[in-house]
């Protein structure tokens, strides 16, 4: 399997510091978890929170994981695949709370809700000493995680019952070329992948196919 993806391109995705529109600028309630100059959205591929604190309405999880290697594909570019740099999650994470967005949340990356806000926020500094542990996760250094308070009555509800499981950024980011190839970064069984993951793959084959 791994010649059919040595040719895919791998793309680190950062912001510029003269870039006032670039980052984050919402997180997104979502059913299906999995994490350029473009808006970007990981649908698909958000990142699994947890309730953890039915009482006081919480749920924690992280935003963004470090070379968390994430399967992209468009018109323009094709299948492709996107990462961030720890140094970039942290500039990502200061900018948002920097631009107060600790309110912007949207469901399913469309309706836009209110009384659902960022509560705390920081960046992991020891994968086996940190907070995030005692909500059940061992994440590596330079992960940016996240708890949000929902005071939302529609959007608890659905929490608790399985309608959103994870979070999912809304951003403008630029893509980064970097040298690393897919082929080394692809190492799921192919009873492990997901639905839209095993539809990006067959596209990708068809391409070839048809060369």
């Amino acid at each position: 399997m791994d010649r059919i993806f040595e040719d895919l391109d791998l793309f680190e995705l950062v912001i510029q510091d003269d870039d006032i529109e670039a980052g984050v600028f919402a997180n997104s309630f979502v059913e299906s978890p999995a994490i350029e100059r473009d808006f970007v959205f990981f649908n698909k591929q958000a990142i699994e929170f947890q309730t953890v604190d039915t009482e006081k309405r919480l749920v924690a999880g992280p935003l963004l994981i470090p070379h968390k290697k994430i399967i992209r594909m468009d018109e323009q570019m094709g299948m492709y695949n996107v990462f961030f740099k720890p140094e970039q999650i942290e500039k990502i994470a200061r900018k948002f709370m920097k631009n107060k967005y600790n309110g912007e949340v949207t469901v399913e990356h469309d309706k836009k809700v209110n009384d659902v806000y960022l509560t705390e926020s920081w960046i992991i500094e020891q994968s086996g000493k940190d907070k995030s542990n005692l909500y059940g996760f061992t994440l590596p250094k330079g992960t940016w995680f996240g708890v949000y308070k929902v005071d939302n009555d529609k959007v608890w509800e659905d929490v608790k019952a399985g309608k959103y499981k994870g979070f999912s950024i809304e951003g403008i980011f630029e893509h980064k070329a970097s040298t690393e190839k897919f082929s080394q970064l692809f190492t799921k069984d192919i009873n492990d992948l997901n639905d839209n993951e095993a539809e990006l793959i067959l596209s990708h084959i068809r391409k070839l196919l048809k060369k």
